[in-house]
């Protein structure tokens, strides 16, 4: 198995986080806004439908539910309309539609945000909207940001663990082939099979310190995200370091 076969597998197994799933929710939005706008309604719908699966936040779930409404308005589905609008100002009142709509539209959207909004301030104990729990968040950043960053270190660290393994084994396999031509192997035979084996081993030695480098530089990353979020009180002392061959953590977690 060669180097970049390694490499590939390397990649495909970690779990690295993406945002494929909020990009594929905009994508959704795009082509939404431009089936409304060519008055494809029906279109417009399935693919809302087919929006409301992928996975999405409060505002995709709110900007969904007022395109719905509107689409249901356009369709001449009034009660179905007013209900999807509800459902989006529940989650957040004071959303604003995500494309202008008729004089007549608006007003109907309007009556309905205001009797959710009475509705919520008739509530002995009303929800949070999100607005409340981004300022929550924005109060207290040092109660937030660290648990987060804790929670994510794990990810670099098992890149860089695969990627200090993956190092290990092409550092083995490089000391493998310097001991063919060193031990005088049967199945060489000529000075090419030679020359073969050598940049074989070299290749190989190349790719196991290039794998160390990265893994070492991914669980300093680890280290630095989990200390980040480490308590007031604590003082550790981590540090990565190498002796050629591999990489190492040396110091204790809080």
């Amino acid at each position: 198995m060669g180097f970049r076969t390694v490499a590939l597998v390397l990649v495909l197994a970690l779990p690295l986080p993406t945002l494929a799933a909020r990009e594929s929710i905009r994508n959704h939005l795009l082509v939404i806004q431009q089936l409304l706008g060519t008055t494809q309604y029906e279109r417009a719908l399935d693919q809302l439908q087919v929006a409301r699966q992928e996975r999405h936040g409060t505002d995709e779930d709110v900007t969904l539910s007022l395109y719905e409404g509107i689409l249901l308005y356009e369709l001449r589905r009034k009660d179905e309309a007013k209900a999807a609008f509800r459902r989006g100002f529940l989650l957040r009142p004071k959303a604003e539609l995500p494309v202008p709509v008729s004089p007549k539209i608006q007003a109907d959207v309007d009556a309905v945000r205001q009797q959710v909004e009475a509705e919520l301030k008739a509530m002995p104990n009303p929800p949070a909207q999100p607005e409340d729990l981004k300022a929550e968040s924005t109060a207290t950043p040092s109660e937030k940001t660290p648990s987060g960053l804790r929670r994510h270190a794990l990810i670099p660290a098992l890149a860089g663990g695969a990627l200090v393994v993956a190092g290990g084994v092409s550092l083995g396999i490089s000391r493998a082939q310097a001991n063919i031509l060193r031990d005088d192997d049967p199945r060489i035979v000529s000075r090419a099979d030679a020359e073969l084996v050598g940049r074989r081993g070299q290749n190989w030695q190349t790719a196991g310190f290039s794998l160390l480098g990265v893994g070492a530089a991914g669980l300093l990353t680890a280290a630095g995200m989990y200390l980040l979020g480490a308590p007031d009180d604590a003082a550790p002392s981590i540090g990565v370091g190498t002796n050629g061959t591999s990489a190492f953590l040396y110091g204790r977690w809080p």
